[in-house]
């Protein structure tokens, strides 16, 4: 008989380690597979680190951000519609967005993050806001200047 912890430890790059509800850790793809595959159950070892999920791609940082985003998308009534599903998750992202003050670098991290924990809901909302910000730019000098990114010919010299 397979028993599931009711917590799951995940170990960040930076080595922080994070207790996290299994309810919780359930909306990020990559803790599902990683349950279901390797560590269908706990396992009795030796080795401390036996039980606790690596997240190699994932900063403290980042990872702090990305269980506000779940934890306030576990809080709230999801939608049935999609078209107001996506706005929540937008919703939320902007919230947490703004409340961290998150620069740009921090934004495409989230979105790094959101693809390797392989959460859809947080990288939609991610590149959508990133889609955003490029649309309210009237021009292309406007966006390199918003993302610090120099013109080929910048490059050269």
């Amino acid at each position: 008989m397979s028993h599931q912890p009711e917590v799951l430890e995940m170990r960040t790059s930076d080595g922080v380690l994070f207790n996290v509800s299994l309810k919780l850790a359930q909306q990020m793809g990559l803790t599902h597979n990683w349950l279901q595959t390797e560590h269908g159950e706990l396992r009795s070892s030796d080795d401390d680190d036996a039980n606790i999920m690596p997240l190699d791609r994932v900063s403290s940082e980042i990872f702090k951000l990305v269980l506000s985003w779940c934890h306030a998308i576990q809080g709230i009534q999801r939608s049935a519609d999609e078209k107001t599903r996506l706005q929540q998750d937008r919703d939320v992202f902007d919230n947490i967005i703004r409340e961290s003050n998150a620069s740009d670098a921090t934004i495409f991290e989230l979105i790094m993050a959101a693809d390797y924990l392989n959460i859809e809901g947080l990288l939609e909302a991610g590149t959508q806001h990133v889609a955003d910000v490029i649309n309210s730019c009237d021009s292309v000098e406007a966006i390199r200047a918003r993302f610090n990114i120099m013109c080929d010919s910048e490059m050269d010299n």
